[in-house]
């Protein structure tokens, strides 16, 4: 029997928004048999998600499964433009290769990035797929691995200095620069690399167009479409986010105060716990008020004490009794 793929994207957004995650899973997992009459586009879309749950879930073990099998299906049934699919979210990578499936997702990623080819129809979702790669492996520590999708990003760049997407590509670029040096302790290359970016979203934010009239179209996630898609104008904005955080690790304070007070001042519904828990310690290193650093945390509503001793524990001392 025809499954209702309309019913089953409304159930997934509703529990999506309901952080379902075994519920998702229990959803999606129907439509991955090779027997279910579900187009090309769905069954990549349950794929992706099938995995993902699993890989918030820390559950490397099942994620492998289904992601061997996404890699397989891939190969068999998808056309070569679309095989970064597989590869493409940094969660998913991070929970198998913490989970010790490092080489099984390297093989997937070099197999993407021997089979697909480098044009203008997959350029996005290529982008998605170094992007996350870089930024796995720095956090791993596999820097040769870092830097080999470190440098098919830079190639992505320029293969058309038109590309709509290249501002966000290009900050992004530099935040994952900045984020490797500091990992491998070079801190004059992050101070340099740090100072290039902030040039860069300044002269960014200063050819932007206001107001900002939002006409985009959220894609499903996990779907082909959402993958491949063209950034909006207030995606600058996810860019100085992530910026900012990339420069509290690289321990540039100043310009990340700087950046995620541009921020919260146009989306402070951006901030996580994470980013909130690094904004705060970028303002503690900046003035060493133990006031301000409290007043801070209380006007954060969704953020809890322990939410951000676990991201930024130096604060420890500042948000101590």
């Amino acid at each position: 029997m025809p499954h209702d793929i309309g019913a089953i994207k409304s159930t997934f957004i509703r529990l999506l928004n309901d952080d379902a995650k075994t519920a998702i899973i229990d959803l999606l997992v129907p439509l991955l048999d090779a027997e279910t009459p579900v187009s090309a586009d769905d069954r990549g879309w349950a794929f992706w998600n099938v995995c993902d749950q699993y890989a918030m879930l820390r559950n490397a073990k099942d994620q492998y499964t289904y992601q061997a099998e996404f890699y397989k299906w891939s190969q068999r049934d998808l056309p070569l433009l679309r095989r970064h699919w597989v590869v493409s979210d940094g969660t998913q990578a991070m929970t198998l290769i913490n989970g010790g499936f490092l080489e099984f997702w390297w093989d997937c990623y070099q197999s993407a990035n021997e089979s697909a080819p480098q044009v203008a129809e997959n350029r996005a979702a290529r982008f998605e797929s170094h992007r996350a790669n870089a930024a796995a492996y720095t956090h791993f520590r596999e820097f040769s691995r870092a830097e080999t999708a470190l440098r098919s990003l830079e190639a992505l760049l320029s293969e058309d200095p038109l590309w709509v997407n290249r501002d966000f590509a290009t900050a992004t670029v530099s935040t994952l620069r900045v984020e490797y040096y500091a990992a491998l302790g070079q801190y004059e290359q992050v101070a340099m690399e740090s100072e290039a970016l902030d040039r860069y979203l300044d002269d960014w934010l200063g050819r932007l167009q206001r107001p900002l009239v939002k006409t985009f179209r959220q894609s499903l996630l996990g779907s082909w479409e959402m993958l491949n898609a063209t950034r909006p104008p207030e995606a600058i904005f996810i860019a100085i986010h992530n910026a900012a955080c990339a420069l509290v690790i690289g321990r540039q304070f100043v310009e990340a105060e700087r950046l995620f007070r541009l921020v919260l001042d146009e989306q402070r519904e951006g901030m996580t716990a994470y980013s909130t828990a690094l904004y705060l310690l970028a303002c503690w290193h900046n003035r060493h008020s133990k006031d301000e650093i409290r007043d801070l945390l209380s006007s954060f509503q969704n953020v809890t004490l322990r939410d951000v001793l676990k991201f930024a524990p130096e604060l420890a001392e500042a948000l101590s009794e």
